[in-house]
This record gives C-alpha cells, sequence and structure tokens, in this order.
C-alpha cells in the first residue's frame, strides 16, 4: 500500500528523472558511481517504488538523486513540478533542449548554474573582476578575420617560439590557452557533453563572460581548443545574454563561420599552413584529405582536424562544402580514448570549475558571511571535503 503521509512527491520525483531523459536503470547506475564518492546507493526496485508513492528516500538518498538530476533537492517536496524552463540554445544544437541526452542536459543546466551562483558571488562579496573584453565587441558579419586573429595572436604571446615550449604537450597547451583565455576575465567551464549534440557554449549574463567547453572532446585537447577560441569568438561578437547558434541558419545570420575563421587563424595563419604543406610536399588542391593527413599538418600547431579543414577550405585546396562533410563525418564517432589514470577528484574538480572560479571561491572563503553548504553545492561534494579542496586549489588558482 502507499505510505499515508508522504513527504516527497513522487509526481516531481519522476519528473526530475524524465525531464533529463533518465530511464531507471541509468539512475542506478549512476548512483553505483556517486557510492563511491560516499552518496547511498539506489536500487531499481526503490526507484520504482518511490516514483509510485509504495514507498519513500531517505535524506541520503535525496541527496544522490539531487545529484544526478542536477537539481536541489527541495524540489522533492514541492506540489507539484516546478516551472523549469532552459532558456539556452548552444553551439550545434540540432534538437529542442529537452531532447538532448541526459549527459549534455546535465552539463548545460550546471552551466548555466555555476555563472549565476558566480554573478551573486561577486556581488555580494564585493570582490573585484576585470573583464578585458566586452559584448559585441566586434561584428560577425563585418570583422575581418584575419587582422582579429593577428592581433589577438599578439595579445596572446602566442608564435612559433612558444609552440615549441608546448611542443609535445597537448594537454599543457590546452592549459596554457585556457590561463590565457580566463586572463581576459572570462569563466572557463570544463564539463562532458554528447559531442555529437554540442561542443561548447558561450554566455554573457550581467557583464560577465563565461565559456564551457566538452571534455570529452572527439579530438582531446586540440579539439578543446578549438572550441575554447570559437566560444572566445562568440562572446565578443554577442550581445548580453546566451549566444545561440544552429546548424542551417541563414548564412548573414549565422555566427558560426566568422568564429569558425577566427578560431583557426588565432592557431595556424593560412602561411604557415602554406609552409607545412610546402615541408610534406602536399601544396596542392585534393577533392579529399584523408584524416591521416589531416593529423600530419596540424600537429606542430596544436590545432584540430577543424582548424586546419577549415583553412584548407579558405585556401581553395579542398572543395567549398569540404568542412561540413568531414565535421558532420566526425560527430558521428565516439571521444578518443585518453588513455591512462583518472586524475584525483580535487584534480578533476580543478578542471570543472576552471582557475577563476576556484579563485574566487578560496577568496569568498574568508569572509564571515560565506556558506560552506552553498559551497559543497557548487563543488558538487560533501562539505567535509569542500574545505579541503578550497585549501589544495587556492595556490593552483594564482
Amino acid at each position: 500500500m502507499p505510505v499515508t503521509e508522504q513527504w516527497t512527491n513522487p509526481d516531481v520525483l519522476r519528473w526530475a528523472r524524465e525531464r533529463l531523459n533518465l530511464t531507471v536503470e541509468q539512475v542506478v547506475e549512476e548512483s553505483k558511481k556517486l557510492a563511491k564518492r560516499h552518496f547511498a546507493a539506489i536500487s531499481e526496485q526503490d526507484l520504482t517504488a518511490w516514483e509510485e508513492g509504495v514507498s519513500e528516500p531517505d535524506l541520503a538518498q535525496l541527496e544522490t538523486l539531487a545529484e544526478i538530476y542536477a537539481c536541489p533537492v527541495g524540489y522533492f517536496f514541492l506540489e507539484s513540478p516546478p516551472d523549469e524552463p532552459l532558456p539556452v540554445s548552444f553551439r550545434g544544437l540540432t534538437k529542442p533542449p529537452e531532447q538532448l541526452q541526459s549527459l549534455s542536459q546535465r552539463s548545460l543546466r550546471r552551466f548555466m548554474e555555476l555563472a549565476q551562483w558566480t554573478v551573486e558571488t561577486l556581488r555580494q562579496t564585493g570582490q573585484p573582476w576585470q573583464v578585458g573584453i566586452r559584448p559585441a565587441q566586434v561584428s560577425a558579419q563585418t570583422a575581418r578575420a584575419d587582422q582579429l586573429a593577428a592581433e589577438y595572436r599578439q595579445r596572446f604571446g602566442w608564435n612559433a617560439a612558444q609552440r615549441q615550449q608546448l611542443a609535445g604537450k597537448p594537454h599543457e597547451a590546452f592549459k596554457w590557452w585556457r590561463r590565457v583565455i580566463e586572463s581576459q576575465g572570462i569563466f572557463c567551464f570544463e564539463m562532458p557533453l554528447d559531442p555529437k549534440e554540442t561542443r561548447g557554449a558561450a554566455l554573457w549574463l550581467e557583464g560577465y563572460p563565461f565559456i564551457l567547453v566538452n571534455h570529452r572532446d572527439i579530438e582531446a585537447a586540440p579539439g578543446r581548443i578549438f572550441t575554447l577560441l570559437h566560444e572566445f569568438a562568440h562572446l565578443i561578437s554577442a550581445k548580453e545574454g546566451v549566444v545561440c547558434d544552429f546548424h542551417g541558419a541563414p548564412h548573414d545570420h549565422n555566427p558560426e563561420p566568422f568564429a569558425n575563421r577566427l578560431a583557426a587563424r588565432i592557431l595556424v595563419t593560412p602561411d604557415e599552413l602554406q609552409e607545412r604543406l610546402r615541408e610534406l610536399g602536399e601544396d596542392r588542391g585534393r577533392p579529399d584529405w584523408p584524416d591521416s593527413l589531416l593529423d600530419k599538418l596540424r600537429k606542430p600547431f596544436f590545432a584540430s582536424r577543424h582548424v586546419v579543414t577549415i583553412l584548407l577550405q579558405e585556401l581553395q585546396l579542398a572543395p567549398r562544402d569540404f568542412y561540413d562533410r568531414k565535421r558532420q563525418q566526425w560527430e558521428t564517432r565516439k571521444p578518443f580514448s585518453r588513455g591512462g589514470k583518472r586524475p584525483p577528484l580535487h584534480e578533476q574538480k580543478l578542471h570543472e570549475l576552471g582557475y577563476s572560479l576556484t579563485g574566487v571561491l578560496a577568496r569568498s572563503a574568508s569572509q564571515p558571511s560565506f556558506s560552506w553548504v552553498d559551497a559543497s553545492s557548487v563543488l558538487g561534494m560533501k562539505v567535509e571535503k569542500a574545505e579541503a579542496f578550497l585549501k589544495w586549489a587556492q595556490e593552483r588558482a594564482k
């Protein structure tokens, strides 16, 4: 029989799961992973009974569900499901947000949550924050990507000497680029997304810029560098609010071509690519460029296949629709395997939040109004773990 007095709402429990397109089996599997981080595991039988109103979860189990469903525990006590629109559209999004896979749904919601929390924390603590760019700094329809790329290459210090210093270290190159972008006052987050749906997002919120980069990019570090710079291009050409990009948008209103060109030309100039082509004896047009050859071309520049494909097309060494065809081909593949051991939890969290937000958290912790409960929610870890993390991360975030 159903329990006579319920403290949770079965309808909301079911709604929270279904809004992320999660099956009961997937929730159970996620809870097993979280159990390694001291969350309570959940069985299929229990979850079904809770959603049917036959029994009730305890607080520890609700904390697990809140972590999986990317929502506050308080949602489960509401009389009805809350009105929770996802008022954002992201680059490469080819379906309505409610149809995204749970992985992308959770990361995009967390992206928005972190951005809102960051703005509120900066406002409450009065921390000064210098932003080196501004919305609609350039027009994507009229800006010359090559001229802007040269200016930003000089500002960022990206040159042959810097590439040589990072030679053979693609992951270090991504860290270098992330610090460079964050030095402009941009908050950069790194979370897993389904690469078939979207590779990144950019957002202006109350004068503060944010970027989300896919942690599961098809090309690992070089792919994340391209996405990072692509989203940077959106920030300097977008107005206040979320950058909205759609495949199939009219060319004169689609910000994608400009962002692609600027990101590619910051990483590699046409002259540099032509020199590399001559070195390989491949300085001629082709109807197709195999991935193996694209990999040889891109290696010295820490560039993704996207970058060299875009430039080959602009140099008229590849067909006009070459990049679109290759991109569609790559998006059907699984992310590359990274191999090796996963980094410790503290390093994973620093990768997710970035140096800027971690620094804001560390500075906020010294203020009397600082809430460790709020910090643990933002960090996605237990309260007792949050303080240790911030002490560990404070030096690394400088």
